[in-house]
């Protein structure tokens, strides 16, 4: 089918390919690849997508189906706002993450959670404040909204108003880190041993609540496992990073390829985060049987069911009980939480996904 014998254009809004890949980025990455594969294999209805990237954008992926195009000669916000809805104008625009822009009169946006509102004290007074002016404008002009979990979607109606007709809940998945082999080296490397490290993977966003988890880890009884962190953090959005210090490993960013070892040696993966929309990262680990545990906060009890064992973000005391819990072999099964986890897939996201964009085309 040539470009012309499609009936219609869907544009996605590239901006996220200008930034460094973590939870949102991945998102989009993982789900526009799925969609990529299901357009090429044509089982789903095939329209025109141009993913629409900012000048400075650099290593564009290499898609089959969806054509990659850089335009405009702003960047930022200001190439977000001003130039994109001009490339765009013909057509329904798709913005995976970060913000759209207001003018366009046909946006679809997904908004992973409603954390400025919710937790503004997490961000910068400029980055709330411009994502709570930008996300309520957006939940009263976009045509749809696609958020994480049912938790996020309860959050973004409270918070931003918008109808509950006009927002829906896709989930996420953690598949991705199948696509990596396992190293031999890798935790050498990190000076790291097979079952003696418990594993965090965060930014140094206080809502991660990696502080909770150096209390927890101190109050554990004397023994030779560690406590390895990966993630970097960002000043320009998270404030009061926090200092780690001691003996525990603060690894920085760690690459997809050395993570699938790091998550499979692990004695237990801990995510005692105080808010969040989905949570990939557990989701992650889950996928390759490594016990974890979450906190019972936010949407992680309605994602992760009874496949991961559960503590009190608030409670240094409760992660490290149940830190000990876990590590003493009585965790959930991997076998069952390769299977529970087995049932998020990037195919299935992209699905959904298309059909609200479809449905929202032909509206």
């Amino acid at each position: 089918m040539t470009h012309s014998q499609w009936r219609a254009t869907i544009y996605v809004n590239g901006r996220f390919l200008c930034h460094p890949v973590t939870g949102v980025q991945r998102y989009a990455h993982e789900m526009l690849t799925a969609l990529d594969k299901l357009l090429t294999a044509r089982t789903v209805e095939p329209v025109l997508v141009t993913i629409l990237a900012p000048p400075n954008a650099q290593n564009l992926p290499s898609w089959t189906t969806l054509r990659t195009r850089k335009v405009g000669r702003l960047t930022g916000h200001l190439w977000e706002q001003l130039d994109l809805p001009v490339h765009a104008r013909d057509g329904l625009l798709f913005t995976p993450c970060g913000g759209a822009p207001i003018v366009h009169k046909r946006n679809v946006i997904t908004i992973h959670d409603a954390g400025p509102f919710s937790t503004p004290n997490a961000y910068t007074f400029a980055y709330r404040n411009y994502y709570k002016v930008l996300e309520r404008t957006l939940a009263r002009t976009a045509l749809h909204l696609i958020t994480d979990s049912q938790f996020s979607r309860q959050e973004l109606i409270r918070f931003t108003k918008v109808p509950e007709n006009r927002i829906s809940t896709v989930p996420l998945s953690g598949e991705h880190i199948l696509r990596h082999a396992l190293s031999d080296t890798v935790l050498a490397n990190y000076g790291l041993s097979s079952g003696q490290y418990i594993l965090a993977v965060g930014s140094m966003n206080p809502n991660k609540n990696l502080e909770g988890l150096v209390k927890a880890y101190q109050q554990l009884p004397p023994s030779d496992i560690c406590l390895a962190i990966a993630g970097g953090s960002n000043k320009s959005i998270f404030k009061n990073s926090i200092r780690i210090a001691g003996s525990i490993r603060q690894l920085g960013f760690v690459s997809d390829a050395d993570l699938r070892t790091l998550y499979q040696y692990a004695g237990c993966f801990v995510f005692p985060s105080l808010y969040e929309g989905f949570g990939i990262p557990p989701l992650e680990a889950l996928t390759l049987g490594t016990p974890v545990i979450v906190s019972r906060a936010a949407s992680l009890p309605e994602i992760f069911g009874e496949a991961a064992t559960y503590c009190d973000p608030h409670s240094p005391e409760d992660i490290a009980r149940q830190i000990c819990h876990v590590l003493q072999n009585k965790s959930p099964d991997r076998e069952a939480a390769i299977q529970y986890a087995s049932h998020f897939t990037w195919e299935k996201c992209a699905r959904q996904t298309w059909s609200i964009l479809l449905e929202t085309l032909r509206a």
